[in-house]
């Protein structure tokens, strides 16, 4: 799932390279950008660490064996993919890209509509009415 977040990043690279359209001219947009990706850095080790206490796999297409709601996941029920968003948009930044950014609104879009669903099934599966009542509880995003 990182994957499709990569290919989207290297995809906008590389078309500015060849075509650059840049966000914002000089280089302040480029020192903000900096901001966002540690934002997202630190809330992706923080998500992570919580899967490691619940022993839980982290990688969506490995078994569950936990429902985790506590950490980051109090506030979120996808903060790792909130995470990368903000690496994402912070690099967009760093590289001065509209088209990385761009391609951060259809990543965004490909995992709310099509990705995120899928797991959502998964959980609710395994873990039922704890599942729904943790939903209706959490936002899928903030």
């Amino acid at each position: 799932m990182a994957v499709v977040f990569l290919l989207g990043l290297i995809g906008g690279v590389l078309v500015n390279i060849y075509l650059p359209f840049p966000i914002w001219p000089g280089s302040t947009i480029r020192m903000i950008g900096f901001l966002p990706f540690l934002l997202g850095a630190t809330l992706f080790a923080w998500a992570r660490a919580t899967f490691r206490r619940h022993m839980t796999a982290l990688m969506p297409w490995a078994r569950t064996t936990a429902l985790v709601t506590d950490g980051p996941y109090r506030f979120t029920r996808n903060p790792i993919y909130l995470a990368f968003e903000l690496m994402y948009l912070g690099l967009s930044c760093i590289f001065d890209s509209a088209y990385v950014l761009i391609m951060l609104l259809v990543v965004v879009v490909l995992f709310d509509r099509v990705q995120i669903p899928r797991e959502e099934r998964y959980l609710q599966g395994i873990f039922g009415a704890e599942f729904d009542s943790y939903a209706t509880k959490v936002r899928r995003w903030l």
